[in-house]
């Protein structure tokens, strides 16, 4: 009964082997954006004119107005900063929707092109 088996086994494989394989390969192309983002600047974080003052600068009249205001005009220049760096962003955002608009424009083309009618 063995022998049957071991017979049977070398008859399929020798079927299989006779027959050339044939491999057929076709090239896709494939776009794949690349995302490059440059570092982001060092923007560095004020010091807060408030927090300079002494304790004889806090019991005069109108000082600690004085240092407010300043500390507010040194806040909206730091935030000022701060939003113009996430604009350099938001113009990398915008630049890259863009071209990968364009891509997905011309993968579509190439597509319809090949498609048989």
């Amino acid at each position: 009964m063995e022998k049957l088996i071991l017979l049977g086994f070398v008859l399929i494989l020798t079927g299989c082997g006779s027959a050339p394989i044939k491999v057929n390969t076709e090239v896709k192309e494939t776009l794949v954006p690349v995302l490059y983002s440059p570092a982001p600047p060092v923007i560095k974080r004020p010091e807060l004119p408030i927090h300079q003052m002494t304790d004889e600068q806090l019991k005069e009249d109108g000082e600690v107005v004085k240092y407010y205001k300043a500390t507010i005009k040194v806040l909206i220049g730091y935030s000022e900063e701060l939003k113009k760096a996430l604009g350099e962003y938001d113009k990398i955002n915008k630049a890259y929707d863009a071209e990968r608009k364009k891509l997905e424009a011309k993968q579509a083309e190439k597509n319809a092109a090949k498609k048989p009618k």
